[in-house]
């Protein structure tokens, strides 16, 4: 039986949701549950819910047994609670997210050397990378973001490509993308720049002039998704007309658009380059908008990640260092954070965790490098 599409206000309980069809507001409601009451149906109204796709074979009675069908037995029965993601533990996600940061720089290093012989890349390498941020991020993006940054990599080109895709496949999560292009836009990213790899002189240019070399490079990969080239094409597009190519406005596909604002944005906060803090790219940004990038998309890429992304060490202002731990979309500037050494006394103090958002007497001054207090900030995760 085909699914149907309805309004939450006609959705009755029994219903098996099978995906958020249209949503407003902050909270992002995963797909796939039962709802089984009223007040499950209110809960999803409250959430800015308002379509919804529904699976009519499977509908809960009074006198059936809240299970799943037999075919489905291998997973444990839904519950209502299932249209909200389940977040993973910080510390639970952690090393499943560091093996994953870990291979997509190995894949990321072999892809590079492949695109400098002139050979074609592993494409099913490639796509394992992707799947493995993407569930990396759906279990808790804040563990692989923070991981991400904090991360040390001697080739540039290597690490802003990584950091690419770590940033999308969290955006991607965020606007709730079908998984499928999400792990497409994961790969654009990853293969973005590879024109870069063949000619190092192209490192020193605008983005845009490597563009045709990097093009040139992934066609030797008969199997790259179409999609996949098309964004890389358009990445440095604005939407004023201005960018490379002088396309504008809804000729800019969606993806490219996601694209240019993460490589921007990795562009403006890794060391290798300018190094602004995240508070200083954000504004810089925003300031382009809305005539060369999409105000809306960009908003919801801040809140995706913070304006202090995990990874990011601030001071507050009591003079205390702490390492920001987990965002906060709906306060991106109170996010939660692990304080551990006192910049006005110069001396460590004890550990401790804190949701800024949860008090009144500590708060974020700005972003500072740990370098000058002679300090690694892996050494407080």
């Amino acid at each position: 039986m085909a699914y149907q599409k309805v309004s939450v206000t006609e959705l009755r309980p029994g219903s098996y949701v099978v995906e958020v069809v249209e949503q407003r507001g902050d909270i992002i409601v995963k797909h796939a549950g039962w709802v089984r009451s009223q007040q499950a149906i209110a809960q999803l109204q409250a959430k800015g819910v308002l379509t919804v796709l529904v699976d009519p074979a499977r509908f809960l009675t009074a006198e059936e047994p809240s299970t799943a069908p037999p075919a489905e037995k291998a997973a444990p029965a839904p519950t209502e609670t299932d249209t909200v993601p389940v977040r993973h533990l910080f510390a639970d996600e952690w090393p499943r997210a560091e093996k994953a940061l870990l291979q997509s720089q190995r894949v990321q290093q072999l892809v590079l050397e492949a695109t400098r012989s002139q050979q074609p890349i592993d494409l099913m390498l490639v796509h394992e990378v992707s799947s493995g941020l993407s569930d990396s991020v759906s279990r808790n993006q804040d563990v692989l973001l923070c991981l991400t940054r904090i991360a040390e990599q001697s080739d540039s080109l290597l690490q802003h490509s990584v950091n690419c895709a770590v940033y999308i496949a969290a955006f991607a999560k965020f606007i709730n993308l079908p998984s499928d292009r999400s792990k497409t836009l994961i790969t654009a990213a990853l293969l973005h720049d590879v024109g870069k790899a063949l000619k190092p002189e192209l490192m020193n240019q605008p983005d845009a002039a490597a563009i045709g070399t990097s093009l040139a490079a992934l066609q030797r990969n008969k199997d790259l998704a179409g999609q996949v080239s098309l964004w890389i094409s358009q990445h440095c597009a604005l939407l004023d007309g201005s960018g490379s190519p002088p396309i504008k406005g809804n000729q800019i596909a969606k993806g490219s658009q996601m694209l240019a604002i993460v490589n921007q944005y990795e562009k403006l906060t890794n060391p290798a380059n300018s190094n602004q803090s995240p508070l200083a790219a954000s504004r810089y940004l925003l300031s382009l908008t809305p005539l060369q990038l999409d105000t809306d998309l960009l908003q919801l890429f801040i809140k995706c990640i913070g304006v202090y992304p995990p990874g990011t060490v601030v001071k507050l202002t009591t003079g205390k260092l702490a390492l920001v731990l987990e965002n906060n979309p709906k306060k991106p500037t109170q996010p939660k954070v692990k304080l551990f050494y006192h910049s006005v006394h110069q001396h460590h103090i004890t550990p401790k965790v804190m949701d800024l958002s949860r008090q009144q007497e500590e708060h974020i001054e700005g972003c500072v490098d740990l370098k000058k207090y002679g300090l690694d900030v892996r050494n407080y995760l």
